[in-house]
């Protein structure tokens, strides 16, 4: 039975990603991590492929674990640290390592630290920590967003230590840090992680006074009470951008929060930030379609559009997502109903971008290519959303922890949402959801969200995606979890601060006022039908506004729905009598008058219409008439007081000065336009000639800036490893220094001088007491034995190296020197061809 400590499924595995300026902190990271044990590091490093790291011997001086070399099929063992060779790719498959070498059709800057922490996410058996070092660029960025996302914990180095800090920076700003600490005290932290214990030092307990502050800044200012969310998440986002503003102490940051507006609508963008996508999980949107689209666009009981609510829509992926599989539903159902979606979100920055509906070509990669040439319009390296597909959403600001639901929806898709709230502002949206959706309206949720006590409510049409049909009939608010208050809220962030919402409102009282207020519009119109006269009513400009009772036997807005104009929407017949009115109206000379006017009705039939005209504001800025109209009767008398005039040569004069006028003013114009023409003609013509001469210039800039590009890339990779190299070569040569130091004091306690010689006699180098001895300088390295030799008075030592140096025999000679005994030995150094030695001198 293998032992559990060694079993794979029991290892714990920390991976760790540096390049420049890696060195120090790695040394710093494992001094500390030295006394641990059962756990796995595994080390990636951007390495030169022409130069055999040193790393596994400086790393050996601070950790007593083994330290590997990774090799293709080994598998994961505890308490070892496993180094990537120069010119590798590694992966983790099942806690075995698989190895490929990089090739030179790879796309530059390549990524090894993304690549291993991509393959480490899908790891289940036990938790895995990333740790970000010191290195340029952004490797490790996507890697750990992607670990991040599947529960792993990340920590980065601080940027202020880091030597280089772009790829601390990147991880931070990727938003997918949980902590940012010195090297020396991840190991601390990573047992904290592996133990499942969350910090408890005061610094952390000062930190949640500091963030009840924050919390309060966000509220005063913005109107939203974060309280609601997960502390553990909106913590995350409050360190992240305290980190990315360069600030150690929290109290800092809470004072820059207060005293600087723009940093604190930073930080409250940052909150609201949610990650969406095209399509996200397919296999969702597949079950969708066929479980519940396909059957609401089937559905011939109900004329009514559909109505659909995308809560949280952020950029708006989502929301177009949900129209375009609506529309395919509709169109393979051959359905003609109607529907629309109403996207919502908080950020208006993220309603304004999800509004404009362009998209880069990352963003629709992994579209279908019917889909996008279906949906979406290529325009300047962007992907427009089709407008007729945009007209059917409505994007909207809207609170959905404090703001009333909307009504008579057929599906709710609100994923990942919830994963943010606690349990009960959870349950308060869920019962404003329950009150929102029709009778088997249908809500689509996150993969890793529930109904919690809703459930009872539901039908669950797929567990694994989380759709359920609404089984209950009413709409019944659950006052119990109906902690928040509705309110009115502007669409835009202000830069003054808000004033706090009312808390002395329930909501029952402000649906109340909702249901009040749609009754007492319901019996204006009613009133508008009974009491008001058929007219029509129009602004100076031509415009109508709206019109009244039996007024719109003259109205057609079927042919043109967005132009309310009387030319494109009135009766042709009545054309002339109104323009005449919107002459004088324009002149601020309109006074009551009526006129007959001959009308031909839809069936063929001609009558005279009653056209009555009257100026209701000839003042203000927008001037409006109301343009009174009734089908006249025959057989009527007429009051001479009330007589009602046909067209006059008065209405005939007004019309033709305005024609006059028109005509001069279109003469003026098309001489204008002549003169500009032909002006503009002669500067096309030269503009011409210069945009081919650019476009020219501008195509060769292009090829050689791809070949800059291309070249910046490799330098910078080949920069990265000189600098780790470089590191090294540093730490190598301190080390032989401390040996030279040491191995002096060893020669000297030891009373014995030492002289190296090459094979042709010549002094390689000599130690202190040497030096004291025999007055060697620095400069007599290089130079032969036999030129600065000590002459000694009992024996030629130079004739006896020589000897030694021919035969390859130690001798030993004894005598007196200058008043003292000394015995000299010399001895032929072993054989080494990577060696120049050919004796070694002892004095003592």
């Amino acid at each position: 039975m293998a032992d559990a400590k060694g079993s794979s499924e029991s290892v714990p595995l920390v991976v760790v990603g540096a390049s420049a300026g890696g060195l120090e902190p790695l040394e710093d990271f494992f001094e500390a991590a030295s006394d641990l044990s059962g756990w796995a590091f595994v080390v990636i490093q951007h390495l030169s492929p022409d130069y055999k790291s040193m790393m596994h011997e400086l790393l050996s001086r601070k950790s007593r674990m083994k330290i590997e070399h990774i090799e293709d099929g080994m598998r994961l063992r505890p308490d070892t640290i496993y180094l990537n060779r120069p010119g590798i790719s590694v992966e983790l498959e099942d806690d075995i390592f698989r190895v490929q070498s990089f090739s030179s059709q790879d796309k530059l800057p390549r990524l090894p630290i993304d690549t291993l922490l991509r393959s480490v996410a899908k790891r289940k058996k036990q938790p895995v920590v990333g740790v970000i070092l010191s290195g340029s660029g952004s490797d490790g960025s996507r890697g750990a967003k992607v670990l991040h996302e599947a529960g792993g914990a990340i920590i980065a180095q601080s940027p202020n230590e880091a030597g280089f800090n772009s790829m601390p920076m990147g991880v931070i700003a990727a938003g997918a840090v949980d902590r940012v600490l010195r090297a020396a005290d991840m190991p601390d932290a990573i047992r904290d992680i592996f133990a499942g214990r969350t910090p408890d030092s005061g610094e952390d307990k000062d930190f949640s006074g500091t963030m009840n502050g924050i919390l309060q800044l966000l509220e005063d200012g913005f109107r939203v009470d974060f309280s609601s969310y997960k502390s553990a998440n909106v913590r995350r986002r409050v360190e992240r951008r305290q980190h990315l503003r360069g600030i150690e102490d929290p109290a800092d940051y809470f004072k820059l929060l207060a005293d600087d507006r723009s940093a604190l609508d930073e930080l409250y963008r940052d909150l609201l930030i949610g990650v969406t996508e095209f399509y996200r999980d397919p296999e969702a949107f597949t079950v969708l379609r066929k479980q519940v689209l396909n059957k609401l666009a089937r559905n011939d009981d109900e004329t009514s559009p559909l109505r659909i609510w995308v809560p949280g829509c952020a950029s708006g992926e989502e929301a177009y997502t949900l129209a375009i599989e609506m529309s395919e539903a509709l169109a393979e159902a051959g359905a003609a109903r109607k529907f629309r979606i109403i996207a919502t979100d908080m950020l208006r920055g993220s309603l304004e971008r999800a509004s404009a509906g362009a998209y880069d070509a990352q963003a629709v990669a992994n579209l279908p290519p019917e889909i996008v040439g279906r949906y979406f319009e290529k325009r300047n390296n962007k992907y427009v959303v089709d407008p007729i597909l945009r007209q059917k959403i409505i994007f909207s600001a809207h609170d959905v922890l404090s703001d009333p639901p909307f009504m008579n929806l057929n599906l709710i898709s609100c994923r990942n949402l919830f994963i943010y709230l606690q349990d009960r502002p959870q349950a308060r949206v869920l019962s404003m959801f329950l009150f929102g959706l029709r009778r088997n309206g249908y809500m689509f949720l996150g993969p890793s969200e529930s109904l919690g006590r809703f459930s009872q409510e539901f039908d669950t049409i797929d567990s694994r995606w989380r759709i359920f049909q609404k089984a209950s009939e009413g709409r019944v608010l659950d006052h119990s979890v109906m902690t928040g208050k509705f309110r009115a809220r502007p669409l835009h962030e202000t830069a003054v601060a808000a004033p706090k919402r009312p808390r002395d409102r329930s909501v029952a009282s402000d649906i109340a006022d909702i249901r009040s207020r749609e009754t007492l519009i319901k019996g204006y119109d009613a009133l508008l039908k009974r009491y008001a006269p058929p007219s029509i009513l129009v602004t100076g400009d031509g415009s109508v506004l709206g019109w009244f009772g039996m007024a719109r036997l003259f109205i057609d807005t079927m042919n043109n729905l967005t132009d309310w104009t009387v030319e494109n929407i009135v009766h042709h017949d009545l054309h002339f009598t109104i323009n005449v009115a919107l002459e004088k109206l324009r002149q601020g000379q309109l006074e009551s008058y009526s006129r007959k006017t001959k009308v031909t009705l839809t069936d063929g039939e001609v009558q005279t219409c009653n056209v009555r005209i009257e100026a209701l504001d000839q003042v203000s800025r927008v001037k409006v008439m109301l343009v009174g109209l009734e089908l006249a009767k025959e057989e009527a008398p007429q009051d001479s007081a009330a007589a009602i005039q046909p067209i006059s040569d008065e209405d005939v004069s007004v019309v033709t000065t305005r024609i006059h006028e028109l005509e001069r003013d279109l003469r003026l114009t098309e001489q204008t336009l002549q003169h500009v023409t032909e002006r503009l003609e002669a500067s096309g013509e030269e503009l011409q000639a210069s945009n081919e001469e650019l476009q020219a210039s501008n195509e060769e800039l292009q090829a050689a800036n791809e070949e800059l590009q291309s070249s910046n890339e490799e330098l910078h990779a080949v920069n990265e490893e000189l600098v780790s190299v470089s590191a090294e070569h540093e730490r190598k040569i301190e080390l032989l220094s401390q040996l030279n130091a040491n191995t002096e004091q060893v020669l000297e306690l030891l009373g014995t001088g030492v002289i190296f010689l090459d094979k042709q006699g010549r002094i390689q180098r000599f130690s202190e007491l040497v030096s004291e001895r025999f007055k060697l300088e620095t400069h007599d390295i290089g130079r032969t034995f036999h030129v600065v030799g000590p002459r000694l008075e009992f024996t030629a030592l130079e004739t006896v190296i020589d000897e030694v140096l021919e035969s390859g025999t130690s001798q030993t000679v004894s005598g007196e020197h200058r008043g003292q005994a000394i015995t000299v030995e010399v001895h032929p150094t072993k054989e080494n061809p990577d060696s120049d030695t050919g004796a070694v001198v002892l004095v003592r």
